[in-house]
């Protein structure tokens, strides 16, 4: 059964099968992969009966991998240089071609490398992409790092001093992008194809866009949290490096399983000397963007998650044990199904990574829940907005990408609520009479 990320001390908790799942989120589809000892245990397709548009999906079929791309290109690049392609700590500039990267703190003696870019620590502008419709006209890479007319993403500048602040930068990688097709002359697709995909056997993933659908190319639509297919099926991302991978869970599934075949001295792709350099290289619990865990007894494992209009997707495997999971998932609402899923696995399959949250419901709420409503604004730079149910006397927070976390009342400091999907804690100041809240050790502050 699948179980929530909260568990409630003292209530039963109650299990939920892979169908009602679905359905109480408006999800569609999704693709699941998982993997044991290294190696693929089973792989299944999901469809909910409500979206009959997505009803000839299999396991073949592809969704969008979301920043799922970031890890595979940036493995792609380490193969790269092990082969004398290209020098991850080479001046980025000198591989640029057309583009000049505006001068910010960048300096000859400490500028912006492929490294650094990849392990997010470059310096240049944060962000995420949102994609474009498909009856747009899609933006060349140069475009986009410019900001051009008709990009919806800022121009890209380095705002701190390379390789000391680590900030997740989606800019950067459109710059490496760029980079490594000025320097191997060739596609950004075909470049992937040959360091990457190809090598570990990825022979349905491809980084094409914009995408198209064909008769031996079945393609998983994305859907909003409302169960409202995104116009057009999905959006094309010109940022390929960031964002543009397309693929099935089976074949991320081999991908991860190659790098823990290399941490173990057993790939062909990848060496162990490799894996294990870049492993050296973790910083607050992140290495080149995964997300490293290890338990007392030294049992390692990466993850990595994605986010792209209409999919959410996430990957993990054990570097210790090669037992690990892969979910893409067609809808905004995914996320939490998604983090359900690593919960239930981890139950079924006896990992040590991704445990509930035991919480206490609280007894008693100090105050009528509706007077939280309202706009505020976190760590001085993201809108969030709390809106009340009166028919489940609840309160919802609304994040700006449209991901909604309904939060339950439970006993701590302050006035906590908890999100049952994610675990997500927001605790309300009484001191300033409710006008702030705390979410992930910043504040919001009501406006």
């Amino acid at each position: 059964g699948i179980r929530g990320q909260v568990k409630f001390e003292g209530e039963e908790e109650h299990l939920s099968t892979v169908a009602d799942k679905m359905s109480e989120y408006k999800i569609p589809a999704l693709s699941l992969t998982i993997m044991e000892g290294g190696q693929i245990a089973w792989s299944a397709t999901y469809h909910n009966p409500a979206f009959p548009t997505e009803e000839g999906l299999d396991c073949n079929s592809l969704f969008q991998a979301a920043s799922l791309s970031k890890p595979v290109t940036f493995m792609a690049a380490l193969r790269m240089h092990a082969g004398g392609a290209i020098n991850l700590d080479e001046n980025v500039e000198n591989y640029l071609k057309e583009y000049k990267l505006p001068k910010g703190k960048q300096t000859p003696e400490n500028p912006v490398t492929l490294r650094n870019i990849f392990s997010h620590t470059s310096g240049l502008t944060p962000g995420g992409y949102e994609g474009y419709p498909k009856d747009q006209q899609m933006p060349s890479d140069i475009a986009v790092l410019k900001g051009s007319e008709g990009v919806n993403s800022p121009a890209i500048e380095v705002i701190n001093t390379p390789n000391e602040v680590l900030a997740y930068s989606g800019g950067g990688y459109t710059l490496a992008e760029l980079a490594l097709q000025d320097e191997l002359g060739d596609s950004f697709s075909n470049i992937m194809e040959k360091w990457i995909l190809k090598p570990v056997g990825m022979n349905h993933a491809e980084f094409t866009q914009p995408m198209t659908a064909s008769a031996s190319k079945k393609i998983a639509n994305g859907y909003t949290t409302a169960g409202e297919m995104i116009d057009g099926g999905w959006k094309n991302h010109p940022e390929q490096a960031a964002a543009g991978l397309w693929s099935t869970s089976t074949d991320l599934a081999l991908f991860l399983i190659e790098i823990y075949k290399g941490y173990n001295g057993k790939s062909t792709v990848f060496t162990q000397a490799d894996i294990q350099g870049i492993l050296a290289q973790e910083r607050d619990m992140l290495v080149y963007g995964f997300i490293v865990n290890k338990t007392e007894d030294n049992d390692i494992s990466i993850t990595h998650y994605g986010g792209n209009a209409g999919y959410r997707t996430g990957m993990t495997i054990s570097l210790t044990t090669g037992n690990g999971l892969v979910y893409l998932i067609d809808s905004d609402n995914g996320g939490s199904l998604g983090n359900e899923l690593l919960l239930s696995a981890a139950r079924v399959y006896d990992w040590p990574f991704f445990q509930q949250t035991a919480v206490v419901r609280a007894a008693t709420v100090p105050i009528d829940l509706k007077v939280l409503e309202g706009d505020y604004k976190w760590n001085n730079q993201v809108d969030l907005k709390i809106q009340y149910d009166a028919s489940k006397d609840k309160i919802s927070m609304f994040f700006p990408n449209g991901d909604a976390y309904e939060l339950t009342p439970i006993e701590g400091d302050g006035f906590s609520l908890i999100h049952e999907g994610t675990g997500v804690r927001v605790t309300f100041t009484k001191e300033d009479n409710y006008q702030s809240f705390s979410l992930y050790g910043q504040t919001a502050v009501r406006i």
